[in-house]
């Protein structure tokens, strides 16, 4: 354990020992920064160095969700779920109802579509398609248990059945019937239907799950 005026000499002779090639070999690597203090810190020693590059890391981190979202949009955005408004609803490896940002509201509003009261017998119904056992999963009406490496194969299959354009692909042999009966059900409720990807997915299937939305008729309705 050192003071910090150790730390601080000792980072100062570094940063200049880079000055001559202005930091082409110097990286810095943090976590998530928020703070607009430390964020201005750091800005102020790139443009000293302006051949060093800063990379951000966090271990549990939704990277596949945001390079999903720029492979469908151009750009990072989050998709707000409204499963009040959803009849069917279809989960790739999502614990969307116990985990992630919304996960409050998401089981609130679940719920709400899952009471029974006179005169108000529909419910919604969910498909979970997930690699271990979740508490999304543990409320579905239909589970399809499987490998994490299959669960594309199985988001593509879906995909082509519903016609989302250049995409295409058979389910696993195991999985065939879940698919053609989470298709069939699906399109009979375009416009009321929902597909949620589990951030540990890899972006791939985000792009699908974004593809099928749209083929769905769901944005502005179930998703936004």
């Amino acid at each position: 354990i050192r003071p910090w005026a150790d730390f601080s000499a000792a980072m100062a002779s570094a940063v200049a020992g880079q000055q001559a090639t202005q930091g082409t070999s110097f990286r810095l690597l943090t976590g998530a920064v928020s703070s607009p203090t430390l964020v201005s810190q750091i800005q102020q020693l790139l443009a000293r160095l302006p051949q060093a590059k800063w990379i951000q890391y966090e271990p549990a981190a939704r990277d596949h969700a945001w390079t999903g979202a720029r492979l469908a949009f151009g750009e990072v955005v989050a998709p707000q779920y409204a499963f009040e408004q959803a009849d069917v609803i279809l989960s790739l490896d999502g614990d969307v109802l116990d985990s992630g940002a919304g996960k409050i509201r998401y089981a609130r509003d679940f719920a709400a579509r899952r009471r029974v009261s006179p005169g108000q017998t529909a419910m919604n119904r969910l498909y979970v398609v997930e690699s271990v056992p979740t508490n999304t999963g543990s409320k579905a009406d239909h589970r399809l248990a499987l490998k994490a490496r299959e669960i594309p194969a199985v988001a593509r299959a879906i995909a082509a059945g519903l016609g989302v354009a250049g995409v295409s692909g058979a389910a696993p042999q195991a999985a065939a019937a879940f698919v053609g009966a989470v298709v069939k059900d699906l399109q009979a409720h375009r416009g009321r239907a929902l597909v949620v990807a589990g951030d540990q997915q890899q972006a791939a299937v985000h792009v699908l799950a974004h593809a099928m939305n749209a083929a769905l008729g769901s944005v502005g309705t179930t998703v936004t």
